[in-house]
C-alpha cells in the first residue's frame, strides 16, 4: 500500500485553479494593452491641441491648438462690447443700461482655451480617461471664463451709486447759540452689493444673451442710530412744552397746572448714549434731577395747604376728649413723586405729567383720643379780670377767647397768638373800644384782646414752657396789675407784635379758656400729660421808678355825651419791672430760668369831655358805663 499526503493532494487543486484563471487573465491584459495603446494613439493624435468634443461660447474648439481656440473665441466675443445689461433699483425703478465691456466684463480667452485643453489632461489617469471619453462620446460645453475689470466696475457703478447709494451718518446732538440742544438724526446708509451683482451677472454672461438685473442693496447703520420713531420722539421732547396738571381740581387753589418752559427743559437735559439689544447705539434723553426738583418745590407753596386739628374739650369726668370742631386734611406736593413720573416719561411721547399731591391727616384727628395724644390731665390753669371794662371791652374779650377754645398744640410746636386770633374787625363780631397803641389808649375795633393774650401768657408761664416772644403794654395797665401784679401781662398787635411759645414735651396740649360774665373774669386751662416741672416765680423788682405825671390831659371828643366827659386813662408809674422765673423738672433739677423784662413809661390821667364842657372841669366826669 502507498500513502498519499495531504500537501501534495493540494498542490494539484491550486494547479487546477490556475490552469482555469489564465485564460481572463491574459484576456484583460490584451483589453488593458489595446485601450492603453488606443489612448496612446488619441493623445498622439491630439498632442498640443484640445480634444474632440469641446465647445465654448458656442464654438467647436475640439482639435484646435489653446492659441487657436483663444483666437476663435475673441473673434466671436463681441458681446462684451455689444450685449446689454441693465441694472434695475426695485426701491425707485429707475434702470441703466451697460454694455458688459462698461460693467468691466471680459471673457478670459486664454483662460477659456486653457481650461478647455486641461480636459482629459487632469486628475488621475482613471479621470483623464473617463474625460476623455465623455468629452469624445458626448461632447463637453465649458463657460467661458470671465474676468472682472473691479475699477471699471465701480468707474460703471459711479452714477449709480450717487443715485441709490449713501454714507451713514451718525445721530448727533450739539447746542444752539443760547446753549439749548440741538439734535441732528441718524441716517442709515445704503451702498451695492457688488458681490451679489457679480454672481447675477455670470449666468447671462455664460448665454452671451441681454439680461435685468434687479440691484440688491444693504442698510449700513451709523454708529450712534436712532430709529426714526425714537429720533422724532427726542424732536418732540425738544420742541413741546412739558405740562404738569392736576389729576383732581383742587377747588380753593387759583392753579389748575402749569407749564415747563422749552427754555427750561433744554437747560436740564443731557444726552447719553445707550445699547440696545441688537448692540446697536442710540440715544436717550437724561434729566438734571436736581434742576427739576428745584423748580418743582417752588410750587410747594401754593399746593400746601397746613392740617387743621380737630379741636376738642376735657371731660374732667369721662377723662376722654369730646370732639368740638373736626378736623381738616392738610395738602403738600409730593416732589419726589412729581419727579419720578416726569423723569420715566421724558423719553415717551406724553408729555402731560401729574403733580402728585397727597394729603396731610393731622396728629390731632376727629377720631383721636386723648391716650393716644398724651392728653390726660389738666396741668395748669390761670385766672384774669376784667372788673369795670365796658360792655364793647367785655364783648371783644368773649369773641377772641372763642378763637382758642380747644386748641391743640403739637410736641415740639411753637404755638402763635396771632395765627389763631386772625384778623379783627368789625365784621369779624368785634366791637368798638378802647386799645392801646403807640403807648396811647384810642378807641379801635378789638379793645380787650390783650386780656386774652395776658390770660394766655401766664398760662404758658405757669406751665414752665419756654416764651419765644412777649410784649408789655406801653404803661402799666390797672386791669393787669390785679392777680399776678406788674410785669406778667402780654399786648399783641397783629401781624407785628405777636405771643409766642413752645410745647417742650412728648405730649400733645389742649388749650381750654372759660368766659364768665358774672365774675368778669377769664379762664385758661393747659390739658397735657403732667411733666412733674415745678415753677417758681420771683416778685417783680421794680427799678428806674419814674412818677405818674401830676398834670392830668383833657381831650375834646364829640363822640362824649353832651355835658360830660370820661376818664380813659389812669395816672400810672412808670418803671422797669423785672419778673424771674425758674423751671424745674421732676428729679427738682433746674432746666430754665429766665427773666422777663418790662419797660413801663409814666402815664397821666387822661380825660375826654363832649360838647358843652370846658376842659379841666371835674364836675362833668362820669363812669364809662354810666
Amino acid at each position: 500500500m502507498q500513502a498519499i499526503s495531504s500537501s501534495s493532494g493540494r498542490r494539484d487543486v491550486g494547479r487546477r485553479i490556475g490552469f482555469f484563471l489564465i485564460p481572463p487573465i491574459v484576456t484583460l491584459a490584451l483589453v488593458v494593452l489595446l485601450v492603453g495603446a488606443v489612448m496612446a494613439l488619441y493623445r498622439a493624435n491630439y498632442s498640443g491641441r484640445i480634444y474632440t468634443g469641446v465647445t465654448a461660447q458656442g464654438i467647436d474648439i475640439g482639435g484646435l491648438t489653446p492659441a487657436e481656440a483663444a483666437d476663435a473665441l475673441r473673434d466671436t466675443s463681441a458681446y462684451s462690447t455689444s450685449g446689454k445689461l441693465t441694472l434695475v433699483d426695485p426701491h425707485s425703478g429707475a434702470e441703466w443700461s451697460f454694455t458688459p465691456a462698461q460693467l468691466g466684463i471680459l471673457v478670459d480667452a486664454e483662460a477659456t482655451a486653457k481650461e478647455a485643453f486641461d480636459i482629459g489632461r487632469s486628475g488621475g489617469p482613471l479621470q483623464r480617461l473617463q474625460d476623455a471619453f465623455q468629452s469624445w462620446y458626448y461632447g463637453r460645453t465649458i463657460a467661458p471664463i470671465v474676468v472682472f475689470d473691479e475699477a471699471q466696475l465701480d468707474r460703471a457703478l459711479a452714477g449709480v451709486s450717487a443715485e441709490i447709494e449713501r454714507d451713514a451718518r451718525s445721530a448727533v446732538w450739539g447746542t444752539d447759540e443760547a446753549g439749548a440742544p440741538t439734535y441732528s438724526p441718524a441716517q442709515i446708509g445704503r451702498s451695492i452689493d457688488r458681490a451679489y451683482l457679480r454672481a447675477q451677472l455670470r449666468q447671462p454672461i455664460a448665454t452671451f444673451s441681454d439680461a435685468r438685473i434687479e440691484l440688491l442693496t444693504q442698510d449700513v447703520y451709523p454708529a450712534t442710530y436712532d430709529d426714526p420713531e425714537a429720533a422724532a420722539r427726542l424732536q418732540r421732547t425738544l420742541n413741546a412744552p412739558i405740562t404738569f396738571y392736576f389729576q383732581e381740581p383742587l377747588d380753593d387753589l387759583d392753579l389748575s397746572g402749569v407749564t415747563l418752559p422749552r427754555e427750561e427743559l433744554a437747560r436740564w437735559l443731557r444726552v447719553e448714549q445707550v445699547s440696545d439689544a441688537n448692540g446697536r447705539v442710540e440715544h436717550r434723553l437724561q434729566v438734571d434731577e436736581n434742576a427739576a426738583r428745584n423748580w418743582l418745590t417752588q410750587f410747594g407753596a401754593q399746593i400746601y395747604r397746613q392740617p387743621v386739628n380737630a379741636r376738642y374739650y376735657f371731660n374732667d369726668d369721662t377723662r376722654e376728649l369730646v370732639l368740638v370742631a373736626p378736623h381738616i386734611n392738610g395738602r403738600e406736593l409730593d416732589v419726589e413723586a412729581t419727579l419720578q413720573r416726569f423723569v420715566a416719561q421724558i423719553n415717551t411721547d406724553n408729555h402731560a405729567v401729574p403733580l402728585v399731591v397727597k394729603e396731610i391727616v393731622p396728629a390731632a384727628h376727629s377720631g383721636a383720643t386723648g391716650v393716644e395724644l398724651g392728653i390726660t390731665e389738666l396741668i395748669t390753669e390761670t385766672t384774669t379780670w376784667f372788673y369795670g371794662s365796658s360792655d364793647e371791652r367785655k364783648h371783644n374779650i368773649a369773641r377772641a377767647a372763642a378763637n382758642f377754645y380747644g386748641i391743640v398744640v403739637a410736641p415740639g410746636e411753637e404755638f402763635s397768638f396771632n395765627r389763631y386770633l386772625g384778623s379783627i374787625s368789625e365784621s369779624d363780631g368785634y366791637e368798638v373800644g378802647l386799645i392801646i397803641i403807640g403807648g396811647r389808649t384810642l378807641k379801635g375795633v378789638g379793645g380787650g384782646v390783650c386780656q386774652v393774650s395776658t390770660t394766655l401768657y401766664q398760662t404758658a408761664f405757669w406751665a414752665g414752657f419756654p416764651i419765644v416772644e412777649r410784649w408789655e403794654h406801653g404803661y402799666m395797665v390797672g386791669y393787669y396789675n390785679d392777680g399776678e401784679g406788674p410785669g406778667m401781662d402780654a399786648t399783641v398787635y397783629s401781624p407785628l407784635v405777636d405771643f409766642r411759645f413752645i410745647n417742650n414735651t412728648p405730649y400733645h396740649l389742649l388749650i381750654e379758656n372759660y368766659y364768665n360774665e358774672e365774675f368778669e373774669s377769664l379762664t385758661f386751662k393747659f390739658y397735657s400729660t403732667s411733666m412733674g416741672r415745678r415753677v417758681e416765680k420771683d416778685e417783680p423788682v421794680f427799678e428806674n421808678i419814674v412818677a405818674a405825671p401830676t398834670e392830668d390831659i383833657w381831650e375834646y371828643d364829640e363822640e362824649v355825651p353832651e355835658g360830660t366827659a370820661v376818664q380813659y386813662d389812669w395816672a400810672a408809674e412808670g418803671a422797669r419791672v423785672t419778673v424771674g422765673r425758674r423751671v424745674f423738672n421732676a428729679d427738682n433739677q433746674l432746666i430754665d430760668e429766665h427773666n422777663f423784662v418790662s419797660n413801663y413809661i409814666p402815664w397821666p390821667n387822661v380825660y375826654r369831655y363832649g360838647p358843652g364842657v370846658e376842659s379841666g372841669d371835674y364836675s362833668a366826669v362820669v363812669e364809662p358805663d354810666a
